[in-house]
């Protein structure tokens, strides 16, 4: 295999590996260009073989300060303007956020180095499954951080099916070995087993899109999601409860006869008990058009003082509490250790405690599956409601985020849950993007971003069982675990 170790010196392998991993981001919303995936892979892991693990570990980390760097970039805007951070602190947290994200895929380049034979096609398949178990790791570690995943970028391309199979995971690694495909035909000699992967996974993907995992079931239901665009600073002033009222509840009435009209993550910002009579007096006038409300608040258990970000349906009073919290957003870790950096940010309700269930609410007559914010990240949180639930919903305030890439990035995110799962989700969010999203990902009715409008649509709840939402990650990490220890083994018997 030709190698490019011997070609470039490290400062030159180092520049290489950070413009492409700035490049991949482009494969993800609002950019979309799906190819940037694959070829930005494929460079990186052109830079490997050859290379002394330590050579390889800075190359995987330039590849991370690049990806990163570019990809969450909205993280200092969400600390700078909505955690009204002092502007060296947000700069240091953003910086050290990303550095600790780029030793991910460090580590792998250096484990890769050490223990596989990236000069063989073995190694570069096994390469490519060590991919998704360090996509696994940073989806579970520390709490957990599932944004940017490669999977997400099948999206609207022809290897959108493997994401009901095998998840987005699964989906990753597709698009990992489409990048050892390129490897394989352009810088060795096996370019015929590249161009017969490359024709594989094409012909898998086409025979993938033929198969239909659910079916519609139940009634239609026709939802009104309400999109405040509140400024966060009035939305905490003196009379901000008074005045987030008096929004949503003039859009809930220009929004018309609808079987569902569904509120924004907090936006109310009280607690439930607090806001219960005016909520109450809404409710019960679109009861008389057979009509729900559903909404974000805060809400409280007297037990332990414990405090929830919480979604409750107004009308039947059934309530559901987040589970996966944002930490240094809606939690401190190791608070001990941290107070002095929850000094330094302004944030509300920084201190709330996780809830417990599995999502499932009775809305309109069926059953839902909700989820807020940040949850739909989490692909293990939205699989719990389901098979039970016919349809997702998803309140947001995407208004942490500012005018940056992290809104389109969100919205792409929860289209990925929807295809997983084969369910609808109906996405409301207090700044934009507010959005209907059908079973297939596609989005059927959105809003702008820092409008103040009522997106309206009607969706088909869908029944039966993805393959994805049957096993999860299993078969995607299964399949990762075999190529890493294939190739293990085949470097093994090399240097014996």
């Amino acid at each position: 295999m030709q190698t490019l170790v011997e070609r470039l010196p490290l400062w030159a392998s180092g520049l290489v590996a950070l413009l492409a991993g700035a490049g991949a981001t482009l494969a993800f919303a609002p950019v979309g260009w799906f190819l940037a995936a694959p070829l930005a892979l494929a460079v990186w892991f052109a830079l490997l073989p050859g290379a002394r693990p330590r050579r390889a570990a800075w190359t995987g980390y330039a590849f991370g300060l690049g990806f990163f760097g570019m990809g969450v970039s909205w993280i200092f805007n969400s600390l700078l303007v909505f955690g009204q951070a002092p502007l060296v602190v947000a700069s240091l947290i953003t910086v050290l956020f990303v550095l600790a994200l780029a030793g991910y895929p460090a580590l792998l380049a250096g484990l890769a180095a050490r223990f596989l034979p990236l000069g063989r096609p073995a190694g570069l398949l096994a390469l490519a499954g060590g991919l998704v178990l360090m996509e696994l790791a940073r989806s579970w570690l520390f709490s957990g951080f599932p944004w940017l995943l490669f999977g997400h970028t099948v999206l609207d391309t022809p290897l959108q099916p493997w994401l009901p199979l095998v998840g987005e995971l699964g989906a990753g690694l597709v698009v990992a070995l489409l990048a050892v495909a390129l490897v394989l035909v352009f810088l060795t000699r096996q370019r015929w087993l590249g161009a017969g992967l490359v024709g594989a996974l094409v012909i898998a993907s086409l025979s993938l899109g033929l198969a239909r995992w659910v079916e519609p079931g139940g009634e239609t239901i026709s939802v009104a999601m309400v999109q405040g665009n509140i400024d966060q600073a009035r939305k905490w002033d003196a009379d901000g409860i008074e005045y987030s009222l008096g929004v949503y509840e003039e859009l809930t009435r220009e929004a018309g006869e609808v079987d569902l009209v569904v509120w924004p993550e907090t936006a109310i910002p009280a607690f439930y008990v607090e806001v219960q009579q005016p909520l109450g007096q809404l409710a019960q006038s679109l009861a008389e058009h057979d009509s729900e409300l559903v909404t974000g608040v805060f809400d409280h258990a007297s037990a332990g003082r414990h405090v929830y970000n919480s979604v409750v349906n107004v009308t039947t009073g059934a309530g559901y509490n987040k589970r996966q919290l944002v930490p240094f957003g809606e939690y401190i870790p190791l608070r001990g250790q941290l107070d002095w950096l929850d000094r330094l940010l302004a944030i509300p309700m920084s201190d709330l405690s996780p809830g417990t269930g599995d999502g499932r609410m009775r809305v309109a007559g069926q059953t839902a599956g909700v989820s807020i914010c940040y949850e739909a990240a989490y692909s293990r949180h939205i699989r719990a409601a389901l098979p039970e639930a016919g349809f997702l919903v998803n309140v947001s305030n995407d208004a942490w985020f500012g005018d940056s890439l992290a809104p389109a990035q969100h919205l792409q995110i929860a289209r990925v849950r929807a295809v997983e799962t084969g369910r609808p989700m109906i996405r409301a969010t207090n700044t934009g993007i507010s959005a209907l999203i059908d079973a297939d990902g596609r989005i059927l009715e959105r809003s702008g971003i820092f409008t103040r409008e009522v997106v309206t649509g009607t969706l088909q709840p869908r029944h039966g069982v993805t393959p994805a939402t049957a096993t999860g990650a299993g078969p995607a990490v299964l399949a990762a675990l075999v190529l890493v220890v294939a190739g293990a083994a085949v470097g093994r018997r090399r240097r014996r």
